[in-house]
């Protein structure tokens, strides 16, 4: 009998326990040899409920050299422990799970070249959208596809607080603070709304679908705290809604690798992603486009994920399914340049403060055209106060980065414009 230990028993643990207690025939019967939870491991156990037939340590680092434990979960969160645990582990011939994006993210090649050297199983589908089967999807079931790009919404906080400020008019703070009673935002949130977390997300994607090394350190990450609730009604208004998202693709010999917030138009499925959940375009050169949606988040969701992976290593040890060996085999084998944000095109979303006086439209105007941009919508709002301020809103055509940068340095230098100009990228068609 194959003994598991779990290194971490917060919300997931406790989650994946319940979960392997609830359907336990109906895993057992999908696995190639019997099984049991021997061992959990957590430094504040005495503070917790647990099955009292399993025994329990708070020394994280014990079971990776405990010669009975066969398959360790690691679900402790942070970076340098796990990282510590994971690589003794494997050392060590035991397979390991973890829901750990950041670790993936930042240690992920190393961690992949142990996994093949010492042929141990290393599942981690919970580290990327919770209970959506990205990874096994990517690796197994489309890994004979050319993936052009993946475009998603992978963060379920920046969602909730984006549909909550769309559909109740809730200012961002607000908003923040109600994903926060809710339970879907940690009590420090920084990691959800700076765009850090989405940005460990698509780096692993990146990682996996282009067989390169982590592409975090060039990743272009922007969150979620600048977007107001005015920029949400101006984009209604243009027939559009903002969403937070990662993207990836390859072009040439150059990968995007990005998450920021994007106009996404109406009528693209993933402006209808609400909530909390999850979503992800997935194009490939042979079958065009697909979907998978669903709960990013939350112990049950990743506690679903990490028990599909404990499946896979069970029947993996006993060389019954021996997929999981085909992720590492050309992993980070290929080179290639992570294209900067300044040099990507895209229509963006512009929104302008000006002085309501006649002409100032013409000198924005003549601005962008000198950077050969030109306008593809345009909104005059009312004055938003006494100042007499007026909002201008404007989609442009593609352009890339460094040129809508030139231009709004030249538009806040106008006379007649007054502080910053907020400029959003919109979602391309072919980005769909």
């Amino acid at each position: 009998m194959l003994k598991i230990g779990i290194c971490g028993y917060g919300t997931v643990g406790q989650s994946f326990v319940e979960h392997l207690r609830v359907h336990d025939d109906k895993i057992q019967s999908s696995v190639s040899e019997e099984f049991e939870i021997a061992l959990i491991a957590d430094r504040s156990i005495d503070k917790k409920e647990y099955n009292k037939d399993i025994a329990v340590t708070k020394d994280v680092m014990e079971m990776t050299s405990d010669s009975n434990i066969n398959i360790i979960v690691e679900l402790i969160g942070g970076i340098d422990i796990p990282y510590k645990v994971i690589t003794s582990a494997i050392k060590n011939k035991k397979h390991v799970i973890t829901a750990n994006k950041a670790l993936i993210a930042e240690h992920g090649d190393e961690i992949f070249k142990l996994a093949k050297e010492h042929n141990v199983y290393f599942g981690f589908e919970a580290s990327v959208a919770g209970a959506i089967p990205i990874i096994q999807t990517l690796t197994n079931s489309m890994s004979n596809e050319n993936i052009l790009s993946i475009t998603g919404i992978i963060n379920g906080t920046c969602n909730y607080i984006l549909d909550q400020m769309s559909s109740h008019g809730l200012e961002f703070n607000d908003a923040l603070d109600e994903a926060k009673e809710l339970g879907y935002a940690e009590a420090d949130p920084t990691f959800d709304i700076n765009g850090m977390d989405a940005a460990h997300k698509i780096s692993i994607l990146a990682s996996l679908v282009y067989k390169i090394k982590s592409p975090l350190k060039n990743t272009y990450i922007e969150g979620i705290e600048n977007i107001t609730t005015m920029d949400i009604e101006y984009a209604k208004e243009l027939g559009y809604s903002i969403k937070h998202v990662g993207i990836t693709n390859k072009k040439n010999d150059s990968i995007q690798c990005r998450v920021h917030p994007v106009l996404i138009h109406k009528d693209n499925i993933l402006s209808q992603v609400l909530g909390v959940m999850n979503a992800l375009l997935i194009t490939g050169d042979k079958f065009g486009t697909s979907m998978l949606y669903g709960n990013g988040a939350g112990g049950d969701a990743t506690a679903s994920a990490v028990v599909t992976n404990l499946v896979e290593a069970i029947n993996f040890s006993s060389g019954k399914d021996l997929r999981n060996k085909n992720i590492f085999k050309s992993s980070g084998e290929n080179s290639f340049n992570i294209s900067k944000n300044e040099d990507i095109a895209s229509p963006f979303y512009l929104r302008i403060y000006a002085h309501d006086i006649s002409g100032v439209m013409a000198e924005i105007t003549n601005v962008l055209a000198n950077e050969d941009i030109s306008i593809e919508a345009v909104t005059q709002h009312e004055p938003i106060d006494l100042d007499s301020l007026i909002p201008i809103v404007m989609i442009t055509n593609s352009v890339n980065g460094i040129s809508i940068s030139n231009a709004i340095k030249k538009i806040e230098s106008l006379a007649h414009v007054e502080g910053k100009v907020h400029a959003i990228r919109v979602l391309k068609t072919d980005e769909r």
